[in-house]
Order: structure tokens, then sequence, then C-alpha cells
């Protein structure tokens, strides 16, 4: 095996270590939520009101949403997917244009600080307790929910076309 090839499969067993920490706290996130809420709905989900934001952030569970929901778990499975996506994406397009590899690890920045913007924002949300100052940060956490959606499905499909990019180079190369 080729030490680009070996590199790639290192990358690749990083992105999937990430995608199954990512399923791993969104399990025990939901048997948390589960007891009082339907989902852990300010960071999965743009169809929340103001009222539920409030409730959510005068209830009983929100210490345990900052810690240890937000942080430390929900930061280091962004810390992890965001550095995953990011090597892999941009090592894989260095490898037949290398000129966009600068891309693969700017879209994944781009996720990693939505994502720490939006679980500080509602770190600060959740341990003031004030219902209004909830109800008036919606609009806002909302916007940098959809900026975080974005950007991870953005760094996702990256990674898989930089993959699929470099199947077709190195089948190239091979023939």
């Amino acid at each position: 095996m080729s030490h680009q090839a070996l590199v790639t499969v290192i990358l690749a067993g990083l992105v999937v270590i990430a995608f199954g920490l990512f399923w791993w706290v969104g399990v025990y996130s939901d048997r948390v939520f589960a007891k009082r809420f339907r989902a852990r709905f300010p960071e999965r989900t743009l169809s929340y009101t103001g009222d539920q934001l409030g409730e959510l952030v005068q209830s009983d569970l929100r210490m345990k949403y900052v810690f240890p929901i937000l942080f430390p778990l929900d930061l280091i499975v962004m810390l992890a997917l965001a550095g995953a996506l990011g090597a892999a994406s941009s090592h894989l397009l260095k490898q037949f244009y290398p000129v966009a590899a600068p891309l693969g690890l700017v879209v994944p920045a781009v996720y990693l600080l939505s994502d720490l913007i939006e679980d500080c924002l509602l770190a600060w949300l959740l341990l003031r307790g004030d219902r209004h100052e909830a109800a008036r940060s919606v609009s806002v956490l909302k916007a940098i929910t959809t900026i975080k959606f974005a950007s991870i499905f953005a760094s996702i499909a990256l990674t898989l076309i930089a993959f699929v990019g470099w199947l077709f180079h190195n089948e190239a190369i091979a023939i």
C-alpha cells in the first residue's frame, strides 16, 4: 500500500470515528432530553419558537445541557468533525487539484466557528435563565444554526467529492 493510500485510509477512519462520536453524543443527549423535551431542538432544528426556547432556559435541564452536553461533549464532536473532514478533504484535493486544497480546510473551519458560536450563545442563554432574553435571541440563534447546517453539509459534500475525485484520479494514473 502506498503512503498516500495509507494516509487516506487513516483519514477515512478518523472521519468514521468523528461521526461515531456525533452519533454517541446524540444518543446520550436524547436520553437526557427525553425526560422533559421532545429533542435537543435548538441545535438540531430551526422549527422552534421563542416560547419553547424560553421554557428550555428555565427548565431543570439547563445546567445538564451546558455541562456535559454543550461543553465538553459537543465541543469534542465539533473539533473531531471539523478536523477529520478538513484533513481528509484537504489531503484528497491536494492529490488531484492542489489549488483547491485550502477550500478543504476553510469550509470545515466555517462549520467549527458557527457551531462554537451557537454553543456559546446557547450556553449563555441557559446560564442566564432569562425567558425573555431567550425569546429575543431566537432569530440570531437560528441564523447561526443555519450557517452551521449549511457548512457541515458542505464539508461532508466536499469530502465526498474529493474522495470520488481522488479515486478517479488514481484510476486514471493506473491506466
